[in-house]
């Protein structure tokens, strides 16, 4: 048994085994688009979220605004004032 690896066994083993530009291209492209589609979704929900909280504030702001429009009247009626 000889330890020395012929040219054809190294040529078969590279045919077996080797990938070529195109096949790491299009592995690495498919797996950044789908990187770039986790993301986008990401700031997609954080903008909805966004959106929600701001609505939300503005509801929150009108609330207070009415309650403190009440409470004015009630203190004027009772004659209190600040």
């Amino acid at each position: 048994m000889s330890d020395q690896v012929s040219t054809n066994e190294i040529m078969e083993f590279l045919k077996e085994n080797m990938v070529m530009r195109e096949e790491i291209e299009s592995i690495v492209d498919s797996r950044v688009l789908a990187s770039e589609s986790r993301v986008i979704e990401h700031v997609d929900r954080f903008a909805k979220l966004h959106e929600t909280l701001d609505q939300e504030l503005i509801m929150l702001r009108s609330k207070y605004d009415r309650l403190e429009e009440r409470l004015d009247l009630v203190e004027a009626k009772l004659g209190m004032t600040v």
